[in-house]
């Protein structure tokens, strides 16, 4: 079965695609809140710095400690997000910077002399400055002070922040965290198309697999184990397939019993009605003057042919109902079958059939005679055979019935297109209520015959003193 096309496949690939979109929108959704959430910090980081340092200097500068001072910017510079520092005067001449070699230069000469625009109006404000630039990458911030008592002695903290190696972090983290999300919902998939292949799956094959052995035993289908949807449904359907088994059952009984009817009205009645109008004319043909003998031979025609008519209806009457099968056994009755054929189609035939009163009992037995006189009255009809072998034997604990012939192959489709089929639908009961299997196959001996084979499992142990006797019947063929 096709995964894509089982409930069970698309299930789980509903439920990974699904699990699949909502961890992108939340990886996302996460970085995005990650992001803002990092450039607030750094953003509050950078006015604590500012606002913190700036304090620091203007007094360390009052005190003329220089050092502290330089010593404060190295510590500044030690931050990952920290770029560059400087601090400059309201000339913009470095008095510290994160790299000594800024030192005494003018900020125009460093890197950050894009950022002097800013300093002379913050220093005119004496109000802390913090901006981005139009990427978020960089975020800049001025923080004035005094350098000493003097209004005038103004200075600044200038510190550009580079935001992309804490983004960068920020976006793995969240990348991560999508990993580690889908690896979860691939465990819960996996977890999902196991529990679904043994809650559903597996026992939806046993369900079908129970549904498929129905056309070929007669035990009633297996009901799955629990108490779920799927029990319920395997539970109705041995109960419906019980039912449907017991109305075959009846119908079975219904038309055998019909069958003996007509066969005992078509014996005791027509049969006899036809002998006795045999009689009549052979009376009346004695009785007619016939000075040529024209009269007599006409007559001598039609009581031949009312002899022939009444041994034709004789076989039809044994074949509805089979006094032979309860007197004398399978094998006489299937004699009369061969004889049948014989009359009605011209076919020879040959009739092997062995004792199995100690394997089956009657009621079998007769369905098996059903079963071999549709056999043999469809070969007959659809396949034109010139010769045919009837035979039942036993082998390997079974009863083999087999109908060999040298006609057409054997085709159930083109017999249904031309009638009701009702006679295979029937046979088909038969097999069932039999437990049998039944093959057709073809084999080549100079010229092909064609092979129906039904087996029957054995109701009985096989007696091995018990000895096959055959009985060949030979019979001419008619003109």
């Amino acid at each position: 079965m096709n995964v894509s096309h089982s409930i069970q496949g698309r299930i789980t690939l509903i439920v990974l695609l699904f699990g699949l979109a909502m961890i992108v929108l939340n990886n996302w959704r996460n970085q995005k809140w990650l992001v803002e959430r990092r450039l607030n910090r750094l953003e509050q980081e950078a006015a604590d710095t500012g606002s913190h340092l700036s304090g620091l200097l203007q007094h360390l500068s009052r005190k003329q400690q220089e050092r502290a001072a330089e010593l404060e910017m190295a510590y500044v510079s030690l931050s990952a997000d920290v770029e560059l520092g400087v601090v400059c005067d309201w000339a913009g001449v470095v008095s510290c910077a994160t790299q000594l070699q800024w030192r005494g230069m003018r900020v125009l000469e460093t890197p950050l002399a894009s950022e002097w625009q800013h300093v002379m109006p913050t220093l005119e404000r004496m109000d802390t400055f913090i901006s981005w630039d139009d990427e978020k990458a960089h975020l800049i911030v001025i923080a004035p002070f005094y350098e000493g008592y003097d209004t005038t002695s103004k200075a600044a903290v200038l510190i550009r922040y580079n935001s992309t190696q804490a983004l960068t972090q920020v976006r793995e983290e969240a990348l991560h965290e999508s990993l580690r999300q889908a690896g979860v919902l691939l465990a819960l998939s996996l977890l999902m198309w196991f529990a679904l292949d043994e809650l559903v799956t597996r026992r939806v094959r046993k369900l079908v697999s129970n549904l498929r052995a129905v056309g070929t035993s007669t035990a009633p289908p297996e009901v799955l184990p629990g108490n779920d949807e799927l029990t319920t449904i395997s539970r109705e359907f041995s109960r419906t397939v019980t039912q449907l088994r017991a109305a075959e059952n009846l119908v079975l009984d219904a038309a055998e019993q019909e069958r003996r009817k007509f066969g005992r009205d078509l014996h005791d009645d027509v049969c006899q009605r036809l002998s006795a109008i045999k009689m009549t004319l052979e009376v009346m043909r004695g009785l007619m003057p016939d000075k040529d003998g024209k009269v007599a031979g006409l007559a001598q025609q039609v009581i031949d042919d009312l002899a022939k008519t009444v041994v034709i209806a004789r076989s039809m009457a044994r074949g509805l109902s089979p006094v032979g099968l309860e007197n004398h056994g399978l094998k006489d009755a299937l004699e009369n079958v061969a004889l049948f054929a014989e009359r009605m189609y011209q076919v020879r035939c040959a009739v092997e059939c062995v004792d199995v009163h100690g394997h089956l009992p009657v009621v079998s037995q007769e369905l098996l005679f059903r079963i071999a006189q549709e056999l043999v009255t469809n070969a007959c009809k659809h396949s034109s055979p010139g010769v045919l072998n009837l035979s039942v034997h036993l082998a390997d604990d079974q009863i083999v019935l087999s109908v060999i012939h040298d006609g057409k192959p054997f085709d159930d489709a083109d017999v249904s297109n031309g009638s009701s089929g009702m006679g295979l639908h029937l046979m088909n009961q038969r097999l069932r209520t039999l437990s049998a299997t039944l093959e057709r196959t073809i084999k080549s001996e100079g010229r092909d015959f064609s092979i129906a084979t039904v087996r029957i499992p054995l109701m009985y142990p096989v007696s091995n003193e018990r000895e096959i006797s055959t009985n060949n019947h030979q019979g001419g063929s008619g003109g």
